[in-house]
């Protein structure tokens, strides 16, 4: 390793810690200082990026506010390596494309203790501590595959709260027989399952039956629901797929959640609206016929994410979805509201309103 290697890797572990120190409690300027420090550091080591900001004329140096930073389009991950400094990434996440494996998008993931303790600290301040639930994977179409950071996430899960993995394609019964003897064991119980596993699991005569004989009012069941249809179907609403799922599961607790392969952080809706992000995680809706106008909250435009967790990769992303922020609310809700016609459907939450 060379010196400015040395120094590069001296920089990410400090920009890290600073992520780490981000909280609920932390204040707009300090995601605005470390903005805009990794900002600078990705500008520095990332080809890709530093060849993007140029291009647009932007000099770190003169940038103040985090929303004047250049966000990267998601679809660059499709045709580049988009790597911060120089390393052998310990896995390569790819998204569930519908196409051909070259035009699919893929994450280098520099480490996976990082990945996993950003997706277990998320959880467990917004949703409920991962060690305290046992969760369930209804994940047809992500399972089979090596490389789907989803999968990832659920059997980092499983393993933090002690318990076998527990993955599940067709074989609803054996996930019915499995839930039970959690229920019996007065278990806090998480499925996570794909929009559309989901429904054909609750809306089949045997999952219909199931829940008409077994189902008890004491029992504690949260549902996840992310991914969309996949092809497999129209694309509901958001509101029309927790009401189907209510309408088997009336005693469940049904939210959503928003990643994306191209980025470390999720974000969960625990009203089936609104997204809520980390503190190291912003949004912004920019105008779609005029990429520097950013929309006051409540108007619909192109969903930007900035993802401080990010520091391997590219922190500052242009996404292919619609989106608006909550209105007189905090910087970290937002809401997702579809695709834009030309963007290829993948693996994050395209449910819309």
């Amino acid at each position: 390793m060379n010196l400015s290697e040395n120094s590069a890797d001296t920089s990410r572990n400090k920009l890290i810690s600073r992520v780490r120190d981000l909280g609920f409690s932390s204040g707009e300027e300090d995601f605005q200082s470390l903005a805009i420090e990794v900002f600078r550091f990705q500008y520095q080591n990332n080809k890709v990026y530093k060849n993007f900001t140029d291009l647009l004329h932007v000099h770190p140096e003169e940038v103040r506010d985090y929303r004047d930073i250049p966000c990267l389009p998601v679809e660059s991950f499709r045709d580049h390596d988009i790597c911060t400094g120089i390393f052998t990434p310990e896995v390569i996440y790819r998204s569930s494309g519908t196409t051909h494996l070259k035009s699919r998008s893929k994450h280098l993931v520099r480490s996976l203790d990082w990945y996993h303790e950003i997706s277990n600290r998320i959880y467990s301040q917004l949703v409920s501590p991962v060690k305290s639930s046992v969760f369930y994977a209804l994940l047809p179409g992500y399972i089979e595959r090596e490389d789907a950071s989803l999968v990832a996430m659920a059997k980092s899960f499983m393993r933090i709260s002690g318990q076998d993995d527990k993955f599940y394609l067709d074989n609803h019964s054996a996930l019915e027989e499995e839930l039970e003897k959690s229920f019996d064991r007065a278990e806090d119980v998480v499925v996570i399952g794909v929009t559309h596993a989901l429904l054909n699991w609750l809306e089949g005569v045997e999952a219909g039956a199931w829940a008409k004989k077994g189902i008890k009012k004491g029992w504690s069941l949260t549902i996840i629901e992310t991914g969309g249809m996949k092809g497999h179907g129209r694309e509901p609403i958001r509101e029309e797929v927790h009401a189907r799922i209510q309408s088997v599961l009336p005693f469940a607790r049904i939210i959503s959640e928003y990643g994306m392969t191209e980025l470390l952080s999720q974000a969960y809706s625990l009203d089936g609206r609104f997204f809520q992000s980390p503190p190291w995680m912003r949004a912004i809706v920019r105008d779609p016929a005029d990429p520097g106008c950013i929309l006051n909250p409540g108007r619909t435009g192109r969903l930007q994410i900035i993802d401080l967790a990010n520091v391997d990769s590219c922190a500052f992303l242009s996404t292919s979805d619609l989106g608006r922020m909550k209105v007189n609310e905090d910087k970290t809700m937002f809401e997702v509201l579809g695709r834009f016609d030309h963007a290829e459907v993948r693996g994050c939450n395209l449910l819309s309103l």
